[in-house]
């Protein structure tokens, strides 16, 4: 890799289920809510130089994700992350977030 390359990685999640799915992207906290057959892309940007990828202690890993019934947390382990849909717009913190629902 070159000097002027920046890394950047892609995870894709679908909700693959018949309810609503929070995708909680973290060291943010932000919350994004997946409607049924909705799929959103967890983007994260590297370093060019030295560990792509510095977030990690293991090497190598531009995510990590953990699944609870009814969210999924994706830990993004480069400078900086954000949640887009397939087309590559921008989702908000709040995203379709149901009324009542407990934020950090």
């Amino acid at each position: 890799m070159a000097a002027q390359d920046t890394p950047v990685a892609r995870l894709r999640i679908e909700n693959s289920s018949d309810a609503l799915l929070e995708l909680v992207l973290e060291c943010y906290g932000s919350d994004h809510w997946l409607l049924p057959g909705e799929t959103f892309v967890v983007w994260t940007v590297g370093s060019a130089e030295g560990d792509p990828w510095p977030g990690t202690t293991l090497g190598n890993e531009p995510f990590e994700v953990d699944y609870r019934p009814g969210s999924v947390t994706v830990h993004f382990n480069g400078r900086h992350g954000y949640v887009t849909d397939v087309d590559g717009n921008e989702i908000d913190c709040g995203h379709r977030r149901p009324a009542g629902a407990e934020t950090v």
